[in-house]
């Protein structure tokens, strides 16, 4: 068996394209980009949006502790 089809290199192109693969053989620069891309945007990361605790919740609890005299 020599080679690849063209037709087995488009569909393996498409395929590539399809699921967020790199098509065509690229160079580390490149690489370096396509896996900046890739990866999940900073504003849509948990530690980002998620920075401070859940301020009702804090509120709440130190209302109580105060009401019980543990907390001043």
């Amino acid at each position: 068996m020599a080679s690849l089809s063209e037709y087995a290199l488009r569909m393996s192109r498409l395929s590539a394209r399809i699921f967020g693969e790199v098509a065509r053989p690229t160079d580390s620069k490149s690489m370096k980009v396509v896996n900046m891309f890739r990866e999940q945007p900073l504003a849509k990361k948990k530690e980002t949006y998620d920075w401070y605790p859940n301020h009702n919740t804090y509120f709440a609890l130190m209302g109580t502790l105060r009401f019980l005299g543990l907390y001043r």
